[in-house]
């Protein structure tokens, strides 16, 4: 008996210590409060998958979304009175058929907010193109992710007030297909296609600045890039053993946007397949990007202390 007593308080501190070293995540809220009217993306179910995390995980979570229909966001605070003003919207990445919530998103927003900055990390609809009965093209299907981003930049903008943001200092970046997301919001690719349900009260959604981590990009995005002509700045970090974003992509993008006099930043370490997110644990320069990211910031005015 003493020995089974022994294991069971044993586990029940193994629990505890579990409990108290996964951070306490915001409420989780709906993007789209009054519901989505017309929603193409309709599943069946939500589904969760649900890995252990690493060490250097911030929130100590690492759930992965798929078959998601009904959008949802979280929005991370600075402490009372360390904000600095700056917002920023999260995409996590996934191909678009997923939504790393935690590892590409919670995380990264945890980081930002104890160095005052407000994030909104976005859990958008996704495209799963295999999913039972139910069958989505992606041209019907990419308008509306479009539209979930435009919306988080349009929560974050239209409540700027409440959470102590700067209106003019709101920008939005992601991870893999959360970068080609941000990226496609900056391009404005799908706002002649903007659903009915779209709602902005002529609330501006254009993102002041962009963060590419990682990001997918394909040709056609490149042709737009060269055509468009407003810019906001641009951050952009990869890594050179990247196979499935490949580095090169990011440096076709740097010269297109640099040849239009758009002011860009750009880290492509030499280590780094993709999928590293912070990087910590598997290298020392691409470990670094955050910081480099906030340094960026400050040179760009959008940070002034």
């Amino acid at each position: 008996m003493k020995t089974q007593s022994r294991l069971i308080f044993i586990l029940v501190i193994i629990l505890i210590w579990n409990s108290d070293s996964m951070a306490q995540l915001p409420q989780e809220q709906p993007l789209w409060p009054g519901g989505i009217s017309t929603n193409p993306v309709k599943y069946k179910q939500e589904k969760l998958t649900t890995n252990s995390p690493r060490k250097s995980s911030d929130s100590q979570l690492n759930r992965v979304f798929s078959c998601v229909s009904v959008p949802t966001y979280i929005i991370h605070k600075p402490e009372k009175g360390k904000a600095n003003g700056v917002a920023f919207v999260i995409c996590p990445g996934g191909g678009f058929r997923d939504v790393w919530f935690d590892r590409e998103g919670n995380d990264l927003g945890i980081w930002l907010a104890q160095r005052g900055i407000t994030s909104l990390v976005l859990k958008y609809r996704t495209f799963n193109t295999d999913a039972e009965g139910f069958r989505l093209s992606w041209n019907e299907y990419a308008p509306h992710v479009y539209a979930d981003a435009r919306q988080a930049i349009y929560i974050l903008r239209s409540q700027a007030k409440e959470l102590g943001i700067d209106e003019n200092k709101i920008g939005i970046g992601g991870f893999s297909a959360g970068g080609m997301l941000s990226l496609m919001t900056a391009l404005a690719m799908y706002e002649k296609e903007l659903p009915s349900y779209v709602k902005f009260n002529q609330i501006n959604t254009n993102p002041d600045f962009i963060g590419l981590f990682y990001p997918g990009l394909n040709p056609d995005m490149i042709a737009l890039a060269k055509k468009k002509n407003a810019f906001p700045p641009v951050f952009i970090m990869n890594g050179g053993e990247d196979k499935t974003t490949p580095a090169a992509n990011c440096i076709e993008l740097y010269n297109v946007l640099t040849s239009k006099q758009v002011s860009v930043e750009m880290h492509i370490y030499a280590r780094g397949g993709h999928g590293f997110d912070s990087g910590i644990e598997r290298g020392n320069g691409m470990a670094t990007w955050r910081d480099s990211f906030i340094a960026w910031l400050r040179d760009k005015g959008f940070i002034s202390e």
